[in-house]
């Protein structure tokens, strides 16, 4: 995780973050586009706009912060994450990769929670870290019920009714 991210001023910190809630609503959104069965594809769609309402979380906070209202994400100073080639991919990849961002976003908001001098940032940043948890569990969730039933995945008929 040091490797990652040393060296980033919490401001770089809120732009990397910023940049991953993008990318993220910007995947689960491509991902429900791929995946017929439309309960499925509302989880999906679920979490893009759960990334989308972090990233207004986290660019208020760089508001707070600086009065500014553009985040520059800082470019060259942390690793970019890996690239999903959505034509060479399967689904249990694309849920893989989903596992692994969030892990991902969940190292990001810890060690910048650590080093936080900000109670009130500090408590966002731990907010993000379980929240980006609880995406974790269900995206695992998600990958352990598509290898026990992928046909599932690709159920297209209208439901009349799901859930209580």
């Amino acid at each position: 995780m040091a490797q990652l991210y040393a060296g980033l001023t919490v401001i770089e910190i809120l732009g990397v973050a910023v940049k991953k809630e993008i990318d993220a609503a910007k995947f689960y959104r491509d991902l429900a586009a791929r995946i017929p069965n439309p309960i499925i594809q509302e989880r999906f769609l679920t979490l893009a706009k759960e990334e989308r309402r972090h990233r207004a979380l986290l660019q208020m906070e760089y508001k707070r912060l600086t009065g500014e209202t553009k985040i520059p994400v800082p470019q060259g100073k942390y690793k970019q994450p890996e690239s999903f080639d959505w034509d060479k991919a399967s689904l249990e990849d694309a849920l893989n990769y989903a596992i692994r961002a969030e892990r991902d976003a969940q190292k990001l908001y810890a060690a910048a929670a650590k080093t936080s001098t900000d109670p009130r940032g500090k408590r966002m940043l731990d907010y993000l870290v379980e929240f980006e948890k609880g995406h974790e569990r269900m995206l695992v969730s998600e990958l352990n019920f598509y290898k026990k039933a992928p046909l599932w995945f690709e159920e297209q008929e209208d439901m009349l009714h799901v859930g209580p």
